[in-house]
């Protein structure tokens, strides 16, 4: 009996280690993870602003070559308009331009960005 008295102590040490062990696996993994969620969430929401601001391109912001900028709430966005390059015949119809949408986070980090493309007038 008096072999076994230390064993209990070593057991309950090594008990509390992996305990702690465990503990630390766990804080990791939900810091983690809350911050992939956040950043998740901060993506989506420079989408929502690309989308907008996609959705201004012709109605508000003119279908022809240039830049637009702005901010909406605390984040910078970016339209960038120029002709499509890739060796279209000439048309009556109008000029193809490829429409961009930037939007970073207020950090300066690109979140998103959207490309479509329009129709512009005839040069």
């Amino acid at each position: 009996m008096r072999r076994d008295s230390g064993s209990a102590l070593v057991e309950a040490l090594i008990g509390s280690a992996i305990v702690a062990m465990t503990l630390g696996t766990m804080y990791h993994a939900v810091t983690d993870s809350a911050a992939r969620n956040r950043m998740a969430e901060e993506k989506r929401f420079a989408a929502l602003i690309a989308q907008s601001e996609m959705a201004t391109v012709g109605p508000i912001v003119r279908v022809e070559s240039g830049v637009t900028t702005g901010v909406q709430l605390g984040y910078p966005w970016r339209i960038q308009i120029e002709p499509l390059t890739v060796g279209l015949p000439a048309s009556n119809a109008g000029q193809v331009l490829r429409v961009t949408v930037f939007v970073q986070s207020p950090r300066g980090r690109q979140l998103a960005s959207l490309t479509t493309f329009a129709l512009g007038r005839s040069s």
